[in-house]
């Protein structure tokens, strides 16, 4: 697998899984994306598994996105080497475009290209 080939593609699909308003759509993402035994690691979060990561997505999607208030994107920064891919993200206001929130992604990828493991930092927003 060309990791930084298929950067790109992994980050567009992984951020449009946490907008993404379809149940069905959105566990279809996770298998897709997600190695069955994956790990989605953050300070407050240590989901492993199918299940616990579709509730993971599911809660954030319900408090973030639903609403319509906000959506998630990537910062275009997106890099790779070997089998890890890293990215900036932002929750931004759909009404102003203002940013709400930001924060660094770093993919563990397996040697099929999924995700094996998915480390989250929330940052402080810019000054």
């Amino acid at each position: 697998m060309n990791t930084q080939t298929n950067a790109a593609e992994i980050v567009d699909r992984y951020v449009a899984m946490w907008n993404e308003s379809d149940i069905d759509k959105r566990r279809l993402a996770i298998v897709e994306l997600w190695a069955p035994d994956a790990r989605h690691l953050a300070k407050s979060h240590d989901c492993r598994g199918y299940a616990m990561i579709e509730d993971r997505v599911t809660r954030s999607y319900a408090a973030s996105v639903a609403p319509g208030i906000n959506t998630f994107r990537h910062a275009g920064n997106i890099d790779a080497h070997h089998n890890i891919v890293r990215f900036n993200w932002h929750m931004v206001r759909k009404a102003t475009d203002e940013i709400a929130a930001v924060g660094f992604e770093m993919l563990v990828l397996d040697e099929s290209g999924r995700i094996k493991a998915d480390y989250q930092f929330n940052d402080p927003l810019p000054a």
